[in-house]
Formats: structure tokens, C-alpha cells, sequence
């Protein structure tokens, strides 16, 4: 069995899988205090990790009534 919590994704795939633009995780890569979910870079290539991506998704959610 995979553990797909360990996937690594390229940018294209992250920004598919947030449902954001490849363009806004570029953008928010270069941003100082940067805004985006954490990432890798090794050998000039981004990668994000699928729990990092679901941690920063997280890290956003408002609950209702408060």
C-alpha cells in the first residue's frame, strides 16, 4: 500500500490539488513573509509534500460562529 500522505507533487500537481493556480504558488514562493505552504527544492526543481499541503490548508480553516 502507498502512503500518499508522503507523495511528493510538483507545483502543477500542488496547485491542481488546492485548487489554485500554478501562478499564485509561484507568486506566493517569492513573497517575503511568504505566504504559500512549505516546499523542497533540491537541483533547482519544487516540490510539495501532500501532508504540507493539507497542514497549510488547515492552518486557514475559520470556524463558524467565531
Amino acid at each position: 500500500m502507498r502512503d500518499t500522505q508522503n507523495e511528493y507533487l510538483d507545483t502543477a500537481q500542488a496547485a491542481h490539488y488546492l485548487g489554485y493556480s500554478k501562478s499564485n504558488l509561484e507568486l506566493w514562493r517569492t513573497m517575503s513573509p511568504r505566504r504559500g505552504p512549505d516546499y523542497f527544492k533540491a537541483a533547482g526543481r519544487v516540490k510539495y509534500k501532500k501532508s504540507d499541503l493539507d497542514a497549510w490548508m488547515e492552518a486557514g480553516r475559520v470556524k463558524a460562529g467565531g
